[in-house]
């Protein structure tokens, strides 16, 4: 006889369902983007790029775009990229696609030319373009490329197609976007020859319409080839949405199966893939594309859960999800939305702090709320371990520490002397645009919940509780505390600190000065510029946002502008009275009414309660701010690092 099984039912999502790109079989609907990760040498695959992709494959997304793939040595940004532009690079792109393949997806080669993006200190030499146009990111003018250079770039297009057929990718895909070469030919602004590629849109398209054709015809008629494109460039004189329409349809006739609609360029001072860009804001662009062909469109930009992803595939008009940044903070994402387990993905916030701030440092990319990504051959979960644990904090270090110390199997106890979890996260979350820090404290709670860590909320642990409570060890995570720098009349009734006035806000009648212009005193300004009559930051250094990631900066600081804070560097504050702020700038000495003044300076570790069990004997760790002040990146992943390697003595 038949036994029959019953199980929870799944809750079908459209993101799941497969499709197809030309006669490519896709088993669902998530593609995962081509992202600069930094792990090869002189363009040549290495184990971590390997180690780094099968993490992913192992979970099956629909697609896996690899690169950017540089197609030739004057494209290259750095010699950290995957090369596909020499036959040398064959052999290790086929043992990546080969390794990917394991796993039945199927893959793509991003083919990628920097153009005037790329630094004459990295390629030897001057970088090319359509045009002598000067770059803002490299702050070097490129040359103008040759009508017979531009004949042997297309043909070096079409050289790296074929590498990629012969290597056992499935597919191909041509980057037309984020400034890089394609786009300079194509916007006006970088483009201003008077030759046969410069003129009007029409012939100014004549370059990627090229280099389409270039390709096709190495790779046959059966092969896919997609093309990434800007849907809207954000640069003056680039392209816009709907002049992108019109070159559409004529990229799909050129052989193009399949369209990858991003946003704008690297230069653009248009936030996209930030924290306070909503979720799945830029979907419209690709949208608008599929209006005006007939293949498959992916939409990408900040698309961070199964949910957004359906949302939008439900709209109807797109047929695929792009996600990079996704797949990185979690590379299970694929397989807890198979399994209906959407609540535990561990979604990327938007920080870039371990991705896009690590690519312009010329660093190699991991993430700050996943400290095994970029490290999948050497940081395993360590041993199984066994023993009573107490943790103390639950910010971001204290629950990285109980996650990693439950998932080894020791029995874990966390202490919050708050209401709820999220330390400084909690607070930082209150700022405008800052909301995704909470995402990654939701999801490190349903952790603790899962991992059945003991959960002591509204408690403080003094040394007593501590030491009474028979633990083999205790890891402090104890955080800072408000530092009061030495200034005359700092106890005036009106001075506060940036933690407190983040928890009591202030009135509509309240004039703020902020005294200290880094991380913590950006976002209070953020957050009291909807309730206070004025805001105004004091910075005694020459810059205002020193400590937030390079992308992030400048959105901060535009926004900032933008709710008129007004920001002042070289500004020492010599005295503080019950009403006004004496500032000292330049020799010239300032009284500056405030109802309200916020200390917003480096604060100091707490170590009080560590300095308690110490002097009682017992056994412990310092970790996180309490240990050494850092990002959220270096938090989480010292945090893993001493709870992954942690034994009882």
């Amino acid at each position: 006889m038949r036994t029959l099984c019953y199980q929870r039912s799944v809750p079908s999502l459209q993101i799941m369902e497969p499709t197809q790109i030309k006669n490519l079989v896709l088993d669902n609907r998530l593609v995962m983007l081509a992202t600069h990760l930094g792990y090869c040498e002189d363009g040549l695959v290495s184990d971590k790029l390997v180690n780094f992709y099968v993490e992913r494959a192992r979970h099956r997304p629909g697609l896996i775009i690899v690169g950017g793939c540089y197609t030739e040595h004057l494209g290259m940004i750095l010699p950290s990229m995957i090369g596909i532009a020499e036959d040398r690079h064959i052999d290790g792109l086929r043992r990546l696609v080969d390794a990917i393949h394991e796993y039945d997806v199927p893959t793509a080669a991003q083919l990628y030319h920097a153009g005037r993006y790329a630094h004459s200190l990295v390629i030897g030499e001057q970088a090319v373009s359509a045009s002598a146009v000067p770059c803002r990111l490299t702050r070097e003018t490129p040359r103008a490329l040759t009508v017979d250079e531009i004949k042997k770039t297309i043909e070096n297009f079409g050289a790296a197609a074929a590498r990629a057929k012969q290597a056992g990718f499935d597919a191909v895909e041509i980057l037309g976007s984020a400034g890089y070469l394609i786009n300079q030919f194509l916007a006006e602004c970088t483009n201003q020859r008077d030759d046969e590629y410069g003129g009007d849109l029409i012939q100014r398209a004549r370059f990627p319409l090229e280099v389409i054709h270039a390709v096709r015809e190495v790779v046959g008629p059966d092969y896919p080839v997609l093309y990434r494109m800007s849907g809207e460039d954000f640069v003056d004189g680039g392209l816009t949405l709907e002049d992108n329409k019109i070159l559409a349809p004529k990229f799909e006739k050129a052989g193009v199966d399949c369209f990858n609609v991003t946003g704008g360029w690297h230069e653009a001072r248009v936030p996209q893939i930030t924290m306070d860009v909503p979720r799945g804001h830029y979907a419209y662009l690709a949208e608008g594309i599929a209006e005006v062909v007939n293949v498959p469109v992916v939409a990408c930009n900040r698309i961070n859960s199964p949910s957004v992803a359906n949302h939008i595939l439900q709209r109807g008009k797109v047929q695929l999800i792009g996600m990079s940044r996704g797949l990185i903070a979690d590379p299970e994402l694929p397989t807890k939305a198979r399994e209906g387990r959407t609540k535990d993905i561990r979604m990327c916030i938007g920080c870039n702090e371990g991705c896009l701030d690590r690519v312009f440092a010329m660093g190699t990319v991991t993430c700050a709320v996943n400290p095994q990504a970029g490290y999948e051959g050497t940081r395993q979960i360590g041993p199984r371990g066994q023993g009573r644990v107490a943790v103390v904090g639950a910010g971001p270090a204290g629950l990285e520490v109980s996650r990693v110390l439950a998932l080894r199997g020791f029995d874990v106890t966390l202490f919050e002397k708050e209401a709820r979890p999220g330390g400084s996260l909690l607070l930082a979350s209150k700022a405008p645009g800052r909301g995704e820090f909470m995402a990654y404290v939701t999801h490190m709670w349903r952790e603790m919940r899962r991992l059945s860590v003991d959960l002591m909320l509204n408690t403080t642990a003094s040394a007593d509780i501590i030491a009474d409570g028979g633990f083999d060890h205790v890891f402090c995570a104890t955080g800072t505390l408000p530092a009061m720098p030495p200034i005359d009349g700092v106890e005036a009734p009106t001075v506060t600190t940036a933690e407190d006035v983040l928890r009591t806000g202030v009135t509509e009648d309240d004039v703020v000065v902020i005294v200290g212009g880094r991380r913590s005193g950006c976002y209070a300004a953020l957050y009291l510029s909807d309730m206070a009559k004025s805001v105004e930051i004091l910075e005694k250094s020459n810059a205002i946002g020193i400590g937030l990631g390079r992308s992030t900066r400048w959105v901060i600081l535009k926004e900032l502008k933008r709710r008129d804070v007004k920001m002042s560097t070289g500004a020492n504050v010599s005295q503080i009275t019950d009403n006004y702020v004496v500032v000292s700038k330049n020799g010239d000495s300032e009284l500056i009414p405030a109802t309200v003044i916020v200390m917003a300076s480096q604060p100091q570790p707490d170590r009080r309660l560590s300095e308690a069990l110490q002097r009682r004997g017992a056994a412990v760790s310092l970790v996180g701010s309490v240990e050494s002040t850092g990002d959220l990146l270096e938090t989480v992943h010292s945090a893993f690092s001493l709870a992954n390697r942690f034994e009882l003595g």
